[in-house]
């Protein structure tokens, strides 16, 4: 008898096992046990894409799986987005989200986005913060925020800035600083990404774009290329001698982020699992200086502040959209 209903336990047992209703610890020891899936919503090269490599490598060394990185670029990185909302919800496709794709998209795509950025994700960490910093070609009359304000409202509407295109954040983060600075009147030139973007500052055909801290770093040390001011809260490890604009009393915040999301439904179990591992790899100090080196500030949240950081953020980027009068493609 006892035999007999040992027996029965370990079937029922196996069935659960089959069936995926293990205990939440058991599925925590057994995942990962396959390859992650790390989309990067962008073209290589990039910012998401430098550093969604730099996690992968550590983090696959750290969990002993292979984390697999695929670039899936299009419409500002709402393509790729879209389809991981539609992956399975088992933590093995994740995606590297931005403030692009999660704070300005709802309201430059509007009905025409594919996600719901909150109900369609799980979120697991906001996992770096990196500054936009404003240039301006030296041929400029002006060296400080103060002068360039000066100098854009005594020629309404002469000065001109490039962009990544409408809507895009470098576009954005310049319409943040024309309003705290009492609404400057400057024509926008939208270019089709970052690189035309700036060759045209370096050309001289238009006056001032944005770009991350990164980017700015070999065309400031070169002397090409000016920096205006950091649009962050905080100066740029990377740029420490570059001040920001609330240091020249213009308050804006043009900070963007890096974060790592899923499908909306991962396990409890295993978005904790996630968030921990992550955590662990951004917090190793080789990984943070390698980080830092293009910019980045490793933060590694729990998802509840990610969450919180993205309420505010689409309020914020939302109110530039619609202030900017930009409408996506």
């Amino acid at each position: 008898m006892h035999t007999t209903r040992r027996r029965t336990l370990g079937i029922l047992g196996s069935l659960a096992a089959t069936a995926g209703i293990l205990p939440a610890a058991a599925q925590t020891a057994a995942f990962p046990s396959r390859p992650i899936r790390l989309v990067v919503p962008h073209a290589p090269g990039g910012n998401s894409d430098t550093f969604g490599r730099i996690l992968a490598q550590g983090l696959g060394e750290r969990i002993g799986q292979q984390i697999v990185v695929e670039n899936r670029a299009g419409a500002g990185g709402t393509v790729a987005s879209a389809m991981v909302s539609k992956s399975p919800a088992d933590g093995y496709t994740l995606v590297i989200a931005d403030n692009g794709t999660h704070a300005i998209a709802p309201t430059l795509y509007g009905a025409k986005l594919q996600y719901d950025v909150f109900k369609d994700f799980t979120p697991i960490t906001l996992a770096a913060r990196f500054p936009t910093v404003i240039l301006i070609h030296p041929s400029v009359p002006a060296r400080t925020p103060r002068e360039f304000v000066a100098l854009a409202k005594s020629q309404p509407g002469k000065l001109t800035y490039s962009s990544a295109g409408t809507g895009n954040g470098s576009h954005l983060t310049i319409e943040l600083f024309r309003a705290a600075a009492g609404g400057l009147d400057m024509l926008h030139v939208p270019y089709k990404g970052g690189a035309p973007a700036v060759l045209a500052l370096l050309n001289g055909e238009v006056q001032m774009t944005a770009v991350s801290a990164n980017t700015a770093l070999p065309h400031i040390t070169s002397g090409k290329l000016l920096a205006l001011g950091v649009a962050a809260a905080r100066r740029s490890p990377a740029l420490p001698d570059v001040p920001t604009f609330a240091e020249s009393g213009i308050e804006f915040d043009g900070d963007s982020w890096l974060a790592v999301m899923g499908p909306a439904g991962i396990p409890a179990d295993v978005t904790a699992k996630l968030n921990r591992e992550i955590a662990a790899t951004l917090n190793v100090p080789e990984t943070r200086e390698r980080l830092a080196k293009i910019g980045l500030s490793v933060i590694a949240s729990s998802p509840s502040d990610l969450t919180e950081v993205l309420r505010g953020d689409v309020v914020k980027w939302g109110k530039a959209v619609k202030d900017s009068g930009a409408v996506a493609d």
